[in-house]
Parts: C-alpha cells; structure tokens; sequence
C-alpha cells in the first residue's frame, strides 16, 4: 500500500479545519475537490476515515491514527526543506516556539530578540497559550520546543529538561485588609474570594495544588484567560489571586497592586522546555538552544 501525499496533505487539512469547506478555502480548492480527495484516498486505503456530520468531521479511529502520522511525515518534509535553506549557514530557516503566558509574554521576548540580531534571516513565530494548549500544539508538530509553567507527565516521546526557577506570589489591591499587615499567616486565606486562570493552566495547576496542601479552601469568583485580565480584576478589587512575580513589578512600583507577606506560603515552581525526542532538531533550534545554556 502506497499513500498518494496529494490526498494525504488535503485529507489533513480537513482535520486541522474541521470541514470540507474550511479546509477548501485554506488550499484554495473546491469543497467539491476536497471531498473527491478524501473519498479516493478512503477507497485507496479501504477505510473510512471521517464521519461526516451536520456541522463539519471529526476522524474515525483510523482516520486519527492515519492523521497523527501525517502530520508527522509533514513535519519531516518541512525540516528537510528547512535544512536545505540552512545550509548558507542559517541565513533561512524558521523557529516556531510555544509558550505558555507568563514564559512568553515576559521572559521569551528579550530572548528573541537577541537571537533576531544574531540570525536576522531566522523566521520566528511565537505561539502563545496555557501549558495544556501549548503542548497540544507541540504535539502536533505545529512548533519546534515549548516552554512551559505547569508540571508535565513524563512521556516516552517527550524530552522535559528544566529551564528556570519562578516564584508565585499572592496579589490583593492596595486598599484590602491584608495589605495593610506586615505579615499574613497562610490560614488567612481560607475562604477567600480568589480569581483564577482558566482550565490548562500551569500557574492555576500549581496554585491548586499548593493552597491544597496547606489544608487552605479558596473560593473562586472568577475565571480569567491572562495573566494581565487577572491583574486588572485584581487590582478592581474582585478577589486576590497567585501569580509569578516577575509579571507584576510594574503594577507594584505603581502601587496598583500589593504582593502579600506570607512567610508560610513560599511557593517555588520550575519553568520547563519541552521537545519531541523523535522528531530531528532545525540548525535554527539548535542554535537557539545553545543561546539558552
């Protein structure tokens, strides 16, 4: 059995798009072409591969297996093409790095633009999300490493290597009761009205998990997609909340936020790059991993 690679690309991307007609407008093709395409390659390989439905498909079991390898002959093709333009010595190339918020929204950036002065030619993109979005991404080989906050289970596939320490800390507005002391036992914070990330989270996961052990029930009033949306309803006055340290130095030197003293609660976490073991690294990647030693 030979895969015709035309159909196969076509047939991804109906499931990268989840229609027909989605997947026909990012090829520029027909729907009508689109569905010929995956109807032959189902006859090729005797198989049913999505099912249709009244809003989209979504892949039959075979077709999520025949899809998971696709994409990764695809990722194939494109380092091999890649590598090809890095011979001039990375004069080309492409480095997509996913990161979750905190990671890329205030520590990447410098980073990246160290390593743009130092290979100009370098595409990058930089896709940022929660841990769990990011290492969905990564899976499907949609970018090269992701850095994340949250703790990942260990895989196989997967090489966890440890990057940074961070530190979180409990946020409250200048004006709560808490600020105003000196120091805050941990127990203080039982019952309290707290605003938390969204599901996927690393910072939120770790959180969770930290308050847990200390025996302290929270109780949310709000769930936020960014590190930034959180500050706001922080400081509005909404509820206190956990977040890295490094994100507020400027709402802190503002006095739009205060970070609570609370000798009992230090909460420590490991900051993480993540890469899949089996897939060949980019000169572009390895290059921008000796940057990071």
């Amino acid at each position: 059995m030979t895969l015709n690679l035309h159909l196969l690309r076509i047939y991804v991307a109906v499931l990268d798009h989840g229609s027909f007609t989605r997947a026909a407008d990012a090829l520029t093709m027909s729907q009508s072409a689109v569905s010929r395409a995956v109807q032959e390659l189902e006859r090729q390989l005797n198989t049913v591969l999505v099912e249709r439905r009244a809003r989209g498909v979504a892949p039959t079991e075979a077709g999520a297996i025949l899809g998971e390898h696709a994409r990764r002959i695809f990722a194939h093709e494109r380092l091999a093409v890649e590598a090809l333009k890095e011979l001039r010595g990375l004069q080309r190339g492409r480095l997509a790095i996913g990161a979750s918020s905190t990671i890329g929204i205030y520590l990447l950036p410098p980073l990246l633009g160290a390593y743009h002065r130092q290979y100009p030619g370098i595409e990058l993109f930089l896709d940022i999300g929660n841990t769990q979005q990011v290492l969905e991404h990564l899976f499907a080989y949609r970018i090269d490493i992701a850095y994340v906050e949250g703790p990942v289970t260990p895989q196989e596939h997967l090489q966890i290597t440890p990057w940074r320490n961070d530190e979180l800390v409990v946020i409250a507005p200048p004006d709560h009761p808490l600020s105003r002391r000196a120091h805050v036992p941990c127990a203080e914070l039982n019952g309290a009205p707290f605003i938390l990330r969204e599901p996927g989270s690393g910072t939120r996961e770790v959180m969770e998990q930290t308050l847990a052990a200390r025996g302290i029930t929270i109780r949310p009033v709000m769930e936020l997609g960014s590190t930034e949306a959180v500050k706001q309803a922080v400081s509005a006055g909404l509820g206190l909340s956990m977040v890295s340290r490094v994100t507020i130095k400027a709402e802190v030197i503002a006095r739009k936020l205060e970070v609570l003293n609370i000798p009992d609660l230090v909460v420590q976490r490991q900051l993480s790059w993540v890469r899949l073991s089996d897939r060949p690294q980019s000169l572009a990647l390895m290059a921008w991993l000796k940057g990071q030693v």
